[in-house]
């Protein structure tokens, strides 16, 4: 299965990215989280201790210091997975498509998106859940491409801007003909009032949650500061409903 988090940024992509796959590897399942922001904070939110954090080689960066030009061929997914992939917490595996550190005669931001379409497109599902962490807005949707056996979760807090970016990921989603829609009513926000503004029939409250502010004040994963919090309990129903579906 290959799931693709997307939302307005601050909305809480992150947080829902990391705890699934926290989710899915606890129970034995075989994970591969792809963080694609430019500026990546998935570890954080899956639960990377911070040495770990700063020494992943995102892909772009570690091929582009190799030597490696955009008119290259890309080694295939599986070697990427393979040589960038770093083990997480619970048995995950986390890579990152590239990181802007400084300016640079490349275009870091269109390979970031490059990596991310033949990573998420190529690797792999069978046996695995793969769980992308888009960038802000829309563009990274239209990049990673999902497909028909791929699932969309789309995160909102319930602001107007928010709503609105949703409703248009959404509507980007079915025109690649995405099947499976889920939303996720992030802090506490309305989801039946998310679900009509988005005509979704699959919508997850996530509550306001003293573990997921403790969290961000410590730089880790709501997830280990506490897993059965209202938070982490909802972030595993979502969790439970696309394996059952699946």
């Amino acid at each position: 299965m290959k799931i693709a988090v997307t939302g307005k940024g601050g909305s809480g992509k992150s947080l829902v990215a990391g705890s699934l796959a926290r989710q899915f590897a606890k129970h034995g399942h075989q994970v591969v989280a792809l963080d694609a922001d430019p500026n990546p904070n998935l570890a954080v939110s899956i639960g990377f201790d911070r040495e770990t954090v700063e020494s992943i080689a995102p892909i772009l960066n570690a091929l582009l210091a190799s030597g490696h030009t955009h008119n290259d061929p890309q080694p295939p997914a599986e070697e990427l997975l393979r040589r960038f992939g770093v083990e997480g917490p619970d048995g995950g595996v986390l890579v990152a498509t590239g990181k802007i550190e400084r300016p640079s005669d490349a275009c870091l931001c269109c390979g970031s998106h490059n990596v991310t379409r033949q990573f998420f497109g190529e690797l792999s599902a069978e046996g695995r859940v793969v769980i992308a962490d888009l960038e802000a807005g829309l563009n990274d949707l239209i990049w990673a491409r999902p497909g028909p056996d791929d699932v969309v979760v789309v995160v909102s807090d319930g602001s107007e801007k928010a709503v609105e970016i949703a409703g248009r990921a959404c509507e980007l989603a079915e025109e690649m003909g995405v099947a499976r829609l889920v939303a996720v009513a992030n802090r506490g926000s309305d989801a039946a009032v998310l679900a009509r503004e988005l005509r979704v029939p699959e919508v997850i409250a996530i509550p306001e949650d003293p573990a997921v502010l403790e969290a961000d004040r410590v730089g880790g994963a709501a997830f280990d500061v506490d897993p059965a919090s209202p938070a982490m309990a909802a972030v595993a129903e979502l969790a439970g409903r696309l394996l059952i579906r699946l």
